[in-house]
């Protein structure tokens, strides 16, 4: 084992627990593995881990940097959620003025109910829908089993059929 590869593993024995704890409380417990694991790998491209002054707080502000990545594509997943639900009539663009405040309010409570989803739960499922993968794409994206995502896909589809009984089962399929 080389010297970089040393000090990172130093650095990972003494920090690990804690980074973990920083970026579960950011990002929630399924994403959080995957925020450690590349603020590892991100100090390891860096190269030099050993002249860093304060290799404990670089990491940390990877992880930072790395949750706040997070949540913007989860933002960004749910705009493309909000896109479907319109493209597939849920949200209709009718001419009258009630029919498009109508529309409006089905698409917050769409993206409300999405929200309350546990996150692996929504990211399986926007998985599914916005990129059309299938749940053993999916499961091999997040490092799961296939049917742990089956279980997700089920969760996500029946409590967005209970918070939108109306409007999501035109969708359902």
């Amino acid at each position: 084992m080389g010297a970089p590869e040393a000090v990172l593993e130093g650095l990972y024995q003494a920090h690990a627990h804690e980074l973990h704890g920083f970026a579960r409380r950011r990002v929630g417990r399924q994403e959080a593995e995957d925020v450690v694991q590349d603020a590892y790998l991100h100090l390891l491209q860096r190269g030099a881990i050993g002249a860093l002054e304060h290799p404990r707080a670089y990491l940390f502000r990877i992880a930072a940097n790395l949750a706040v990545d997070a949540a913007r594509k989860t933002k960004t997943r749910s705009r493309y959620a909000a896109d479907e639900i319109e493209f597939l009539g849920l949200a209709t663009s009718a001419a009258s003025p009630e029919a498009t405040v109508e529309g409006a309010m089905e698409l917050r409570q769409f993206q409300a109910s999405l929200n309350e989803l546990p996150p692996l739960c929504r990211e399986a499922f926007l998985l599914n829908r916005i990129d059309e993968l299938t749940h053993a794409e999916i499961a091999s994206r997040l490092g799961v089993s296939v049917r742990t995502i089956d279980r997700h896909m089920a969760k996500a589809m029946n409590h967005l059929r209970r918070r939108l009984p109306r409007s999501y089962k035109a969708g359902a399929a």
